[in-house]
């Protein structure tokens, strides 16, 4: 297949398709260009790919993108923090307790006094009552059940908004030596310690 064409069963495709003589998305004769931030330092090489490739999937639907590589020290104070990008890669560890740790990432930015806009963590600045109401009561619901019924009604809401988009999960890896047994990478789980020990010798 192509790379970047995969859609969900029902989705619509893009009016035209990919190379549509229709040319570049746009408005009033304008064509759409988004800024994509990406820090430029040589730890940075992984991220880079990665933005390069979104760049060429968002191309082949009309969407143009203008690269902006920055000083690795500048990107997240300068211009993800500030909000200076439409388009920027950075990540959030994910947790076991997503009613509070995740709240500040997707909370309504308030306007202060001074006349700045509080955005806690929510650097997109795309947020809603609706979603704040909803990790509150999650956060204070004793019943495990009912509180992920309000996560994942506020997870849709979050989607629906789009104000960002997991790419994917990165690897959790662990070395182990190869006569240790039940330890390596858990993710949220609770390791079982009494569970961990090394494999009986062979016998010769």
């Amino acid at each position: 297949g192509v790379p970047g064409a995969y859609a969900p069963v029902g989705t619509a495709a893009p009016e035209g398709g990919p190379g549509s003589a229709a040319g570049p998305l746009g408005k009033d004769g304008r064509p759409l260009t988004l800024r994509f931030v990406l820090p430029s330092g040589p730890g940075s090489e992984s991220l880079r790919t990665v933005g390069g490739r979104i760049a060429a999937m968002l191309d082949r639907i009309g969407v143009r993108t203008e690269i902006r590589k920055v000083p690795d020290e500048d990107f997240f104070e300068d211009h993800v923090a500030s909000g200076e990008y439409d388009l920027a890669l950075y990540s959030w560890p994910g947790t076991a307790f997503p009613a509070t740790d995740a709240r500040p990432i997707h909370a309504k930015p308030e306007p202060a006094a001074d006349g700045s806009l509080l955005v806690e963590q929510n650097y997109t600045r795309v947020g809603t009552d609706r979603v704040d109401q909803l990790f509150e009561r999650a956060a204070a619901e004793l019943d495990e059940e009912a509180a992920r019924d309000l996560l994942r009604d506020a997870d849709a809401r979050i989607w629906a908004a789009a104000g960002s988009i997991p790419l994917f999960q990165r690897p959790e890896l662990v070395a182990v030596r190869r006569n240790v047994v039940n330890a390596g990478a858990f993710g949220f789980a609770t390791p079982r310690y009494e569970d961990i020990g090394f494999t009986a010798p062979k016998k010769g």
